[in-house]
C-alpha cells in the first residue's frame, strides 16, 4: 500500500514551471529550447508571408514535443534564410534547418510543456532547428 500512496503523491505533484527571463539579447546571439534555437537578428531581416500572430507553434510536428509556442505581442512569418551567424551542416540544404521568423513588438514568451519557458525582449528572431546527422534531417519531436 505504501508504494501506491507514493505513486499517487508523485502523480499529484505538479512540477513548477521554470521560466528563463532574458532581459537583453544582442543581434547574433541565440537561445535554445530543446531542438529549437532562436537567433536574434536585425529588425530588417528578410522573411516571407505572415503565418500567425499572438500564439503560434514555431516547430514542426503535431506531438507534445513540437509544442514550441511563440506567445504574446508577436507576428510570425515564414523564414526564408539562415542568419549570417549560422551555417547549415555539410550536405544539408539550408531550408532543412530554417524555421519561421518571430517579430515581437513587446516582451513575449517561448513556451513548451516539457522545457523551461523563455521570456524574451521585443525584437526579431530567426528560428532554426537542430540537425540529426544520422538521419540527415532536422530533429522533429
Amino acid at each position: 500500500m505504501e508504494i501506491l500512496e507514493a505513486v499517487k503523491h508523485v502523480e499529484a505533484a505538479k512540477p513548477e514551471i521554470d521560466i528563463r527571463v532574458i532581459r537583453r539579447i544582442e543581434i547574433g546571439h541565440a537561445i535554445q529550447q530543446g531542438d529549437v534555437y532562436l537567433h536574434r537578428v536585425p529588425d530588417n531581416f528578410p522573411h516571407g508571408e505572415q503565418i500567425g500572430a499572438e500564439s503560434v507553434q514555431v516547430a514542426l510536428g503535431t506531438g507534445n514535443g513540437a509544442r514550441h509556442m511563440a506567445e504574446g505581442a508577436v507576428k510570425v512569418y515564414k523564414g526564408v534564410r539562415l542568419p549570417d551567424t549560422v551555417r547549415a551542416p555539410l550536405n544539408v540544404q539550408p531550408h532543412e534547418v530554417t524555421g519561421p521568423v518571430v517579430v515581437a513588438s513587446d516582451t513575449w514568451n517561448l513556451t513548451h510543456p516539457e522545457h523551461p519557458h523563455h521570456c524574451l525582449p521585443a525584437g526579431t528572431y530567426q528560428v532554426t532547428y537542430q540537425y540529426d546527422p544520422m538521419t540527415m534531417r532536422r530533429v522533429q519531436d
